[in-house]
């Protein structure tokens, strides 16, 4: 198992505007670094909702947490919802891996971050500053 972040995508933020649903994740590549924008349906908002809202460490607020997709998914049972995603959750020195359920289209979402190597593969999606 990997001891740090490198790589993964961050999960940075989700929001609800104009009765639709936006993740907000963040790549960090060798060459460059940006957060991007992107639609989820409702059950993908509420999944990004719990995992944003997990706090297994120290309650401080002066020390964020941080979430990072780690690129592993699975089912429960072939061809049914919902998928389980590991999530690396990092507060300071501390870190675990947890395992949160969510629709696949979520998990797709993730996975595609993940894969990338070139920050221009997401030029279609919109820029956010975070």
């Amino acid at each position: 198992m990997r001891d740090n972040h490198q790589g993964y995508p961050e999960i940075v933020a989700v929001n609800e505007r104009d009765d639709s649903y936006f993740g907000v994740v963040r790549l960090t590549l060798p060459s460059d670094s940006a957060a991007f924008e992107f639609g989820v349906d409702r059950q993908g908002y509420g999944a990004l909702k719990r995992i944003l809202q997990t706090r297994p460490f120290d309650q401080m607020p002066a020390c964020p947490y941080r979430y990072f997709f780690t690129g592993n998914c699975s089912r429960k049972a072939k061809n049914a919802e919902p998928v389980t995603i590991v999530v690396r959750v990092e507060q300071g020195t501390k870190s675990k891996n947890f395992d949160f359920d969510c629709p696949t289209s979520l998990a797709s979402n993730l996975r595609w971050f993940f894969a990338l190597k070139d920050l221009n593969e997401a030029a279609a999606l919109k820029r956010i500053d975070v």
